[in-house]
């Protein structure tokens, strides 16, 4: 099955992973075929190339940027200040994590684990604090603009 994700550019495990869902799916409404080893090794197949064809990225058009004023350049410097001071202020693995996520955003939760050496279980919960906390920190600061 590794060799089958691999050449179409997909996790193994969660390709095994829904392997699996649709042999009990299947198996719950009607059975087993009769060589299931054949039938289970076309389902690979076709979960696999639904998953390539679904991962298939279309290209982002190129948008030609105007000319920032420089009140904009300004706001925009302050607001990657910002950004960059509040994520330096993230708790524990926070600041590590987000900058992984943002720098390489092709990387599976697995690729990202063995990068940052954590849990792959724990990268869904940890990223969704870090951004919460994220969230709170940059309302803090835009709630001290609009006082100014």
């Amino acid at each position: 099955m590794a060799v089958l994700a691999r050449g179409c550019g997909v996790d193994a495990e969660d390709l095994e992973q829904s392997v699996w869902l649709g042999a009990v799916e299947r198996a719950r409404v009607g059975g087993l075929p009769a060589r299931p080893g054949a039938w289970l090794r076309g389902l690979a197949v076709r979960t696999a190339l639904a998953a390539r064809e679904r991962a298939v990225e279309t290209p982002v058009p190129v948008v030609t940027q105007r000319h920032l004023g420089p009140a904009e350049q300004l706001a925009r410097t302050e607001l990657h200040r910002a950004v960059r001071r509040a994520l330096a202020a993230l708790p524990g693995r926070c600041p590590a994590l987000l900058a992984a996520l943002a720098q390489s955003p092709e990387l599976s939760y697995r690729q990202l684990s063995e990068r940052l050496g954590v849990p792959r279980g724990s990268l869904g919960p940890t990223r969704s604090r870090c951004l919460g906390c994220l969230r709170a920190l940059l309302a803090a600061r835009s709630a001290d603009w609009a006082a100014d």
